[in-house]
C-alpha cells in the first residue's frame, strides 16, 4: 500500500514506532536496514527509546549492502553509516551483527555466509529507502530479481549519488547486496521515499508500470507499505494519494 505522510518527522516516528513493535514482539527478531540519509533519523529516535530495553539483547541486525573493496571503517561504508546511527548508540555486540565485508577476496563465498544466516534467521523487519534511480539495496535497473545474494555492477547514477557519502572522491563499480526476493520474504518491508528530490523517481515507481524498476518489485504485496511525504508524493495523481490516505 501507498500511504502518504504530512512531512518526513511523521514518517521518522511510525518507522520508529514499528521498529520498537517488531523489536518486543514475536521471536527472533531480525532486521534488515538500509544505509544513507533517508532513514537516519528512524534509527536515532529508536535507538534512543530501545537502548534500555532488555529485548535489545536479542536483536539481530543482517547486512543489506556494500560497496565493494571499501574497508567497513572506512567512512561511507555502508557499515559505518549505520553503525553511527544505530550500532554503536544501541551499544550491540559485534556478533549481533551479520554483515557483508566487501573487502572478502571470495565474494561468492561472502554471498554464501549472509544466505545462509538469512536462511536460518529469517528477516523479520525490513526498511528500506529507495535509489535515484529506482534501485533497492543495491539491485540496480536491469538486475534480475534474486532470491539469493549477488555481486552487481553498479550504475554510473549509483557511483556519482554514492559519491556524498564519501570525504573524498572514492572509486566505486561494484557493490555486494541481498536480492530482491530475499526482502520480499522479509515478515514486515518498509519502503521509504522523502523530500522533493525523490519526487521524479516516486511518480516513475507508482504511476509507470513500463519503467521496470527495482522498487516495482515490491509494490502490490500485503506486508509491504511505501511510505512517502508529501513533497516526495507531490507528482502522484489525486486517485493515488487518496488510495493511501
Amino acid at each position: 500500500m501507498i500511504k502518504i505522510f504530512e512531512d518526513e518527522q511523521a514518517i521518522t516516528n511510525q518507522i520508529a514506532k514499528e521498529m520498537k513493535n517488531y523489536l518486543l514482539n514475536g521471536e527472533n527478531p531480525v532486521f534488515c536496514l538500509a544505509s544513507g540519509t533517508t532513514p537516519e533519523k528512524s534509527y536515532r529516535q529508536f535507538a534512543k527509546e530501545t537502548k534500555d530495553i532488555p529485548r535489545l539483547k536479542d536483536l539481530r541486525i543482517v547486512s543489506l549492502d556494500e560497496w565493494v573493496g571499501i574497508e567497513r571503517t572506512s567512512e561511507g561504508s555502508c557499515f559505518q553509516m549505520l553503525n553511527k546511527d544505530l550500532f554503536s548508540p544501541l551499544e550491540l555486540r559485534d556478533s549481533q551483527i551479520e554483515f557483508f565485508n566487501g573487502t572478502e577476496l571470495d565474494l561468492e563465498k561472502e554471498c554464501l555466509r549472509i544466505d545462509w544466516f538469512i536462511e536460518n534467521n529469517p528477516i523479520t523487519f525490513s526498511l528500506m529507502g529507495v535509489g535515484m534511480n529506482g534501485h533497492i539495496g543495491l539491485n540496480e535497473p536491469g538486475c534480475p530479481a534474486l532470491n539469493h545474494s549477488c555481486v552487481v555492477d553498479l550504475s554510473e547514477e549509483t557511483k556519482t549519488v554514492a559519491q556524498k557519502y564519501f570525504n573524498q572522491p572514492t572509486s566505486l563499480d561494484k557493490g555486494i547486496t541481498l536480492g530482491l526476493g530475499q526482502i520480499i520474504k522479509s515478515k514486515r518491508v518498509l519502503v521509504v521515499m522523502t523530500g522533493k528530490r525523490k519526487a521524479e523517481i516516486a511518480k516513475a515507481i507508482i504511476m509507470n508500470p513500463k519503467a521496470q524498476l527495482p522498487a516495482q518489485v515490491l509494490l502490490g504485496h500485503d506486508h509491504i507499505d511505501f511510505y512517502l511525504d508529501r513533497e516526495a508524493a507531490k507528482w502522484l495523481d489525486k486517485e493515488t494519494l487518496n488510495k493511501g490516505e
